[in-house]
């Protein structure tokens, strides 16, 4: 049972795991298919980036559940140390999504992909509650731990 004192720490962990498991989980099941990974028009050098991608994002995902659950490091640090794992990847897709235009990128590839859900960009309407998860979590594993 916990303590009223570890109330804001559980949230923390909790909040944080969610969002964990969306960053790790999500892209591989999506984007491991013909409208990424396996683009036919895209180039082989760009695949290969967005197996990278979802390579790092994941192993950074086991880091971040092996820091908040199992790791003997100090709790409120290894919670902490997650959630700024999240708040990089999150992040790192914010700042594609604010610059596309620099780089003539695009949220949604017109020949397929993932379609818009209630008129939103699903990426949108999934990683930017996520990163206000996150955000939460962070709080929570800020807050005092005193009575």
């Amino acid at each position: 049972m916990t303590t009223k004192l570890e109330r804001p720490q559980s949230m923390a962990r909790v909040l944080i795991t969610i969002a964990t498991l969306v960053y790790g989980v999500i892209p591989l099941l999506v984007d491991i298919s013909d409208t990424h990974a396996f683009h036919p028009d895209w180039p082989p050098h760009a695949r290969f980036h967005m197996v990278w991608l979802l390579g790092t994002n994941s192993t950074l995902a086991v880091l971040a559940l092996y820091l908040m659950w199992i790791s003997r490091i100090d709790n409120a640090i290894r919670i902490r140390l997650a959630g700024l794992i999240g708040l990089c990847v999150y992040g790192g897709f914010v700042i594609s999504t604010l610059t596309r235009s620099f780089y003539g990128g695009s949220l949604v590839d017109p020949s397929g992909g993932v379609p818009p859900v209630m008129g939103m960009d699903a990426s949108l309407l999934v990683f930017l509650p996520m990163l206000g998860l996150v955000l939460v979590g962070l709080w929570f594993a800020n807050r005092p731990t005193q009575p």
